[in-house]
Parts: C-alpha cells; sequence; structure tokens
C-alpha cells in the first residue's frame, strides 16, 4: 500500500486523501469509522477528507442508508480525470510558453543573506547547466569564516560530479595557494593577476543565464538571471581571459 500511495500522491492526492481513498477502495463500502480505522486517521480528519474526495469525484455518498456509507468510485475514473488535466494543461502549455519568453527580457534579482545563504546562491543553476561550463573573477579567500572555506572545497566537489568546469580569473594570493594546485584534480583552470592589481573580496560568475555575486565578506550573495546580461558579463570574461 505505500506505492499505491505514493503514486496517488504523484496524481494529486494529499496524503491523507491517498490513505482514506486506498482504505475505502479495501473495503468496498463503508461508515466513517470503518474508513479511519482501515487508513489509520481519526474520524473526525475522515469526515473531512471523504467531503473533500467526494467534491472531486473520487466518493460516493450511498443514499438511503440508516448510517452514513460511502463507496469509492472506480480507479479507471480517477485517472481518467487525471488524463483530462494533463490533456488540458498540454493545450494551454503554448499561450504559457509565450508568457514565460515575453518576461526573459526582464531581469530576475534574487537575494541571499548569511552562510546557508551564500550556499545557496553558489549553487544556484547547478541544476538546469550540468554538464557545462562556469566563468569568473574570483575573491581572496583570506578573513573569512572556516564554515565557508569549507564549504568552498564541497561546492568544488558538488561541481565536479556533476561536470560542470570551471574557468577563473582571481590574485595571486596565499589564501588560494591551496585550491590552485587541486584545479586540474576538479575540473578548474585559473588565472591569477598580481595582488595589487586585483585585490577583489567579491565574486561575480556566470554559468548559463545566471549572473552571481558573492560578498563573502559581508555573506551576501545576488543572482541576476537574464540571458543578455549573462552574455555580457561572459564576454567581458573572454576579453579578460585572452589578455593574461
Amino acid at each position: 500500500m505505500p506505492n499505491q500511495a505514493n503514486t496517488l500522491q504523484k496524481l494529486g492526492l494529499s496524503d491523507k486523501e491517498s490513505r482514506v481513498y486506498l482504505g475505502l477502495l479495501t473495503l468496498g463500502q463503508g461508515s466513517a469509522n470503518a474508513v479511519a480505522r482501515a487508513a489509520g486517521l481519526k474520524r473526525p480528519t475522515t469526515y473531512v477528507v471523504l467531503e473533500d474526495l467526494r467534491k472531486r469525484g473520487l466518493v460516493l455518498k450511498m443514499p438511503g442508508s440508516k448510517k452514513q456509507m460511502f463507496r469509492a468510485q472506480s480507479p479507471d475514473d480517477f485517472v481518467h480525470e487525471v488524463k483530462r488535466g494533463i490533456a488540458e494543461a498540454e493545450n494551454l502549455l503554448p499561450e504559457l510558453m509565450r508568457e514565460f519568453a515575453n518576461n526573459t527580457s526582464r531581469v530576475k534579482t534574487t537575494h541571499f543573506e548569511g552562510i546557508a545563504g551564500l550556499e545557496q546562491a553558489m549553487e544556484y543553476g547547478f541544476a538546469e547547466n550540468k554538464n557545462k561550463e562556469v566563468v569568473g573573477f574570483y575573491a581572496t579567500s583570506e578573513h573569512l569564516p572556516k564554515e565557508l572555506t569549507d564549504y568552498f572545497t564541497e561546492w568544488n566537489e558538488k561541481r565536479h560530479k556533476i561536470n560542470i568546469t570551471m574557468r577563473g580569473i582571481a590574485p595571486e594570493h596565499a589564501s588560494l595557494e591551496e585550491y590552485r594546485k587541486r584545479d586540474a584534480q576538479i575540473g578548474a583552470k585559473f588565472k591569477t593577476v598580481p595582488h595589487q592589481q586585483f585585490s577583489s573580496q567579491i565574486a561575480m560568475d556566470v554559468i548559463g543565464n545566471c549572473v552571481r555575486i558573492h560578498d563573502y565578506k559581508n555573506l551576501q550573495g545576488i543572482v541576476l538571471e537574464n540571458a543578455e546580461v549573462a552574455k555580457t558579463v561572459k564576454e567581458i570574461f573572454e576579453m579578460v581571459w585572452q589578455k593574461i
């Protein structure tokens, strides 16, 4: 029954709705008390769920009986409704995609704060850009919390695991020496600039359509999502990369 419940939840039922529907299917028909026992729920909760399922056409309230009795409608009816919903969504998809395309020219900005927020910002866009490349300008790691510097190693491992390669420009600095020793092992290539010329404590990189700005000192991150902005920053990176 757990597998059946999981499948029903994927089709749109809640955990309690799945348990009540499956309990009623097992019984054939039954009172709210019987369904509550079969579903492992309290009776008041079961009444509410039965009514919700009745409104969705999955449960029938039996007429003419002294005690209120319920019967589950055929699973075929439920699956038919799900398919009909999918068909309606597919018909609507072209219109939704047009709306989405109209909004891609706008810049979507997301702010992050704290160490946990910075970690989210640094992984933003990973899932959509497996097997691609991240490029950017990176900062020194001096005077940063150990929790954050430890995360840099974890971040590189996550990136490498999903085959996101990396090119970066960074200052020549003692705090980065250990990272440079491991670059080749984790799919990274770096060019360095004398610290007196490039001493930034803020990193900025590009992956897919995302420009990510990481202020390690103040523990803040900003992600800008826009194809044109990402293209511009990447072109600036490529110009600098070729000249170093």
